[in-house]
């Protein structure tokens, strides 16, 4: 990966970022850096990005059953378990840091591998699915802030390893479509992009906006339920096995 092209383009994002949160900034609506990379990523219309931006009003969020929630602290934990014993098995230095925010997004299991003079050597994440939802939006963050991903999915068993340097293209690609974005948005040039977002865009003056019933409780039918948790129990072990073993190979590895 171009590190050095990526790490400017990084910055010159996060700059007009700041520049525009000051813009749209008032003493009743204090906008900072980080709302501006979260509206950008939630919404691909510019006139619901400004909308969202200047009211600090969130759309419709559907409540989601706790059982979820329990789902991914359960798969965290036998994670951390497993690799605490795999780390300490091959005497690797290293730092693990759960929740841990980088400058582009939060990471599940942040494992930092250090050299022998402590400096260091890789930074490696684990990103947890316990449904079956993936965000390409966050797969592509967490690349930009780390040498290794590994998506692990619970349920379904898939382990897979995403090395940052391999795709350096999508990544630079990425950086300079926003960064013209972000660059229109401060110069007040926006456009309507109409889709399925209008069913829970918040901007009342948008003609394009369509009102979507309240959501409620989003809650797993009792089949769906005895299905789920019997896959997320059984393939488990074997997920978390195959995403730990990963891992270790590429961080004990000599290639930075």
């Amino acid at each position: 990966m171009t590190l050095h092209r990526l790490r400017d383009l990084q910055n010159e994002c996060l700059n007009l970022a700041g520049e525009l949160a000051q813009k749209l900034s008032t003493p009743a609506n204090k906008v900072d850096t980080r709302d501006v990379a979260h509206v950008l990523e939630r919404t691909m219309c510019d006139q619901e990005a400004f909308w969202l931006l200047r009211n600090r009003r969130g759309r419709m969020e559907s409540r989601v059953d706790g059982y979820w929630t329990s789902k991914h602290e359960y798969a965290k934990r036998k994670i951390v378990e497993k690799l605490t014993n795999r780390l300490y098995d091959l005497r690797l230095p290293a730092e693990i840091v759960l929740e841990s925010q980088g400058p582009n997004a939060r990471q599940d299991i942040l494992l930092i591998v250090k050299k022998p003079d402590g400096s260091i050597k890789k930074r490696a994440v684990f990103e947890i699915k316990t449904g079956h939802g993936l965000d390409f939006n966050q797969l592509e963050r967490l690349m930009c802030d780390d040498d290794i991903v590994v998506l692990m999915r619970a349920s379904t068993g898939h382990v897979t390893t995403l090395r940052s340097r391999k795709y350096d293209t999508i990544l630079i690609e990425s950086l300079r479509n926003r960064i013209g974005r972000v660059r229109r948005l401060i110069e007040g040039h926006t456009y309507v992009v109409q889709g399925r977002d209008c069913l829970v865009c918040t901007n009342e003056s948008c003609p394009s906006m369509r009102r979507l019933s309240k959501q409620g409780m989003v809650v797993l039918r009792n089949d769906d339920f005895d299905v789920d948790i019997d896959a997320f129990l059984k393939t488990l072990p074997s997920a978390v096995n195959r995403a730990v073993e990963s891992i270790i190979r590429e961080t004990s590895s000599e290639k930075i």
